[in-house]
C-alpha cells in the first residue's frame, strides 16, 4: 500500500472538498473525511495532487495537471531544482568550499574553541572594534544636531518661519517708506 505525504492542502484540494462537504453538519463531515481521503471516486478528473496529496478535481481541458495549485505547482519546482542541484554536486564532486572559520573553529561543544590562534586572530578584526571617548563624544554630538542616521536636518523649514520673515520684511519696509 502507497503511503501518501500530506503538507498543507492547495487552493483546488481546499475547493474540491469544501465541494464534497456542502451542506454536511460537524459530525457528518467528521465522518466523511478520512473517506476522502483513502478513497477517490471513478470520476477521472479527481486526481491526488503530486505534491500535498490531497484529492483535487482537474479541470484543464486536457486533463493533464498533476498540482491543484500554483503554490503546489511552485513547491514541486523548488524540490526538483534542489534534487537535480544536488545530483549534479553528487557527479561532478564539487561540494561547497569550506570557510576557513568552519574548518578552524570547533563551535558545536559546550566550549567552543578555535583549533588555531592565527586563524583566529586573522578573523577576529571582522567585529566590532571599540571607540575612544574623543570619538563617542564626537558621534553623540551629531546625533544631538542632526538627530539618529545619517541625514542632517534641512537648513530651511517652509511654513512659520517664512510667514514671520515677511511679516518683518513688510514692516521694515513700511518703516523705511514713512521715514
Amino acid at each position: 500500500m502507497q503511503t501518501t505525504l500530506y503538507r498543507w492542502p492547495g487552493e483546488g484540494a481546499i475547493e474540491y472538498a469544501r465541494e464534497q462537504l456542502a451542506g454536511l453538519t460537524r459530525a457528518q463531515a467528521a465522518d466523511h473525511t478520512p473517506r476522502l481521503l483513502k478513497e477517490l471516486p471513478d470520476d477521472k478528473r479527481v486526481k491526488r495532487c503530486d505534491y500535498c496529496g490531497y484529492p483535487w478535481r482537474d479541470d484543464s481541458l486536457r486533463n493533464t495537471k498533476r498540482t491543484c495549485s500554483e503554490e503546489c505547482k511552485t513547491g514541486i519546482k523548488s524540490f526538483q531544482r534542489r534534487k537535480q542541484r544536488a545530483d549534479k554536486a553528487l557527479l561532478t564532486g564539487k561540494t561547497k568550499k569550506r570557510t576557513k572559520r568552519e574548518e578552524n573553529y570547533i563551535w558545536w561543544l559546550e566550549y567552543p574553541f578555535w583549533l588555531s590562534e592565527y586563524e583566529m586572530l586573522k578573523q577576529s578584526w571582522k567585529f566590532e572594534k571599540p571607540m575612544d571617548a574623543e570619538r563617542m563624544a564626537y558621534i553623540r554630538g551629531n546625533q544631538q544636531l542632526y538627530g539618529n542616521g545619517n541625514r542632517r536636518k534641512k537648513a530651511h523649514k517652509p511654513g512659520q518661519e517664512d510667514d514671520k520673515a515677511a511679516r518683518d520684511f513688510n514692516r521694515w519696509t513700511i518703516r523705511k517708506l514713512r521715514g
